[in-house]
């Protein structure tokens, strides 16, 4: 996957809105952070704690529910960012918006993305992050699978990293950066 050739797509296809507002009281924003390492395409990820009221221990990009005070999503994106990993991202690093998606309990994410050349330094809050992980994308990508017990229509993916699932609103947002790779 060309990360270069990513960002071109993703600044045509999906351009970032001036100032993407929130829809309902149930609104997110994640910000999905992709970067090289040893010349190959990284996601960072996050498996959320244990502790958390909603999703408890899943993978997920860092990221969480729309604020008042944040103003715009892209706002919640990058405060929670900060928030959950000490991680500060510049809006103006921030490409495109895919298109949200929507869970199984009620959110609508706002998907942002941002393609570094390398991961900054961070620190996990571990009142919100249990890991951290930084996952070779390609070998992440090419575990995709269609996930059973969900009505064909739902379209449910699930990736595999290690021993991590990675289910819900993460996998369909990894399946469309997949798509948006393969379609080029």
């Amino acid at each position: 996957m060309d990360l270069k050739a990513l960002a071109d797509r993703l600044k045509t296809e999906y351009p970032l809105p001036e100032a993407p507002l929130p829809e309902n009281k149930k609104s997110s924003a994640v910000l999905v952070v992709l970067y090289t390492r040893h010349r190959q395409p990284h996601v960072l990820l996050t498996q959320r704690s244990e502790d958390l009221p909603l999703h408890a221990g899943q993978i997920s990009f860092p990221g969480g529910t729309y604020e008042e005070q944040d103003g715009t999503l892209l706002t919640t994106a990058l405060r929670e960012t900060r928030e959950e990993l000490d991680l500060d991202i510049p809006a103006s690093l921030v490409l495109g918006l895919l298109p949200p998606v929507r869970t199984l309990t009620g959110f609508d994410i706002a998907p942002f993305i941002t393609i570094l050349d390398k991961l900054p330094q961070y620190r996990q809050n571990p009142s919100e992050v249990q890991k951290v992980l930084e996952i070779p994308l390609l070998p992440l990508l090419s575990t995709h699978h269609r996930e059973m017990g969900y009505p064909p229509q739902k379209q449910m993916v699930a990736y595999w990293h290690l021993e991590h699932r990675v289910w819900g609103a993460t996998a369909k947002i990894l399946h469309r950066i997949r798509r948006l790779d393969s379609e080029h």
